[in-house]
């Protein structure tokens, strides 16, 4: 079966096509990156070539980079086909719009301002946007030091959001998360749930269907939030606040072997009495 890409990788690919047009065109910036990564040759530029330079600017190679955007993929296939997600994930890759929020991503994480000022500033917001760790890398490149996102009042409905990004976040208030996907993607590599929010402030959220399984929420505040349909199964919700908070959500301990996602595929299904 056939995956589409990432809204992410579909931003990569759209780089390296600018980066070809600025090789042909003797951009004297493009041919310094093709010299630096010792990439240039004596055969025209092309597209692969291209991809090739900016994975190498990444510290990855490009055959690296679509293997882990296939299992994102896969895994977002998977978690809609099986019901853990109530909608799948349909997010979409316009350039002039992607600029605009990388753009306000930038100034949040340099300057402090929250997210959803930065992106209002611009006329975008943040819906259904990948913010992947291919996304999170390419960031690196522009800022060595980087603040915690302030994601208050943040408009991302439907997103999918590594763990890179909602690491120590601590602000989240009045955001709107509404079938936000949180997941990770560990060194065996296998893509799974998971966020770290050690007493974020959920305040007033609308976290209506979000999928927060296996995250780290100690001691968070979900007061007055939309918690319909949020699924928090096998989350650290030990001291977390839930007052005033409206919607039945979803919690609770239970085996979790069929929410990974591999190189393969689905991770094969263990026995009931391998724990």
């Amino acid at each position: 079966m056939k995956f589409p890409d990432t809204p992410s990788l579909s931003a990569f690919k759209s780089d390296a096509s600018v980066l070809l047009d600025d090789l042909r065109s003797g951009c004297p910036t493009a041919l310094g990156r093709a010299i630096s990564a010792r990439l240039i040759s004596s055969q025209p530029a092309n597209r692969a070539l291209c991809l090739r330079l900016i994975a190498h600017e990444y510290g990855l190679t490009y055959k690296a980079i679509v293997a882990r955007d296939r299992m994102i993929s896969r895994y977002a296939a998977h978690c809609y086909s099986q019901g853990f997600w109530r909608q799948p994930y349909e997010g979409v890759f316009r350039r002039a719009r992607f600029l605009l929020q990388f753009d306000a991503l930038v100034e949040c994480l340099r300057d402090r301002v929250p997210l959803a000022a930065a992106a209002h500033k611009r006329g975008v917001d943040f819906s259904g946007f990948h913010f992947s760790s291919l996304l999170f890398n390419r960031i690196n490149r522009i800022l060595t030091r980087k603040k915690v996102p302030d994601m208050s009042h943040l408009q991302a409905p439907g997103s999918l959001i590594h763990y890179d990004w909602f690491q120590d976040v601590k602000k989240a208030s009045h955001a709107n998360f509404r079938n936000a996907k949180f997941y990770t993607i560990t060194a065996d590599p296998v893509v799974q749930p998971g966020a770290y929010g050690w007493e974020t402030d959920f305040e007033y959220a609308d976290l209506r269907g979000v999928d927060l399984r296996g995250a780290y929420l100690r001691g968070a505040s979900f007061m007055g939030a939309k918690m319909d349909g949020a699924d928090l199964r096998n989350a650290n919700i030990n001291e977390c606040i839930f007052t005033g908070a409206s919607g039945a959500f979803v919690s609770g301990e239970i085996l979790y072997h069929n929410w990974d996602v591999g190189p393969k595929g689905v991770e094969p299904r263990l026995p009931d009495d391998f724990y």
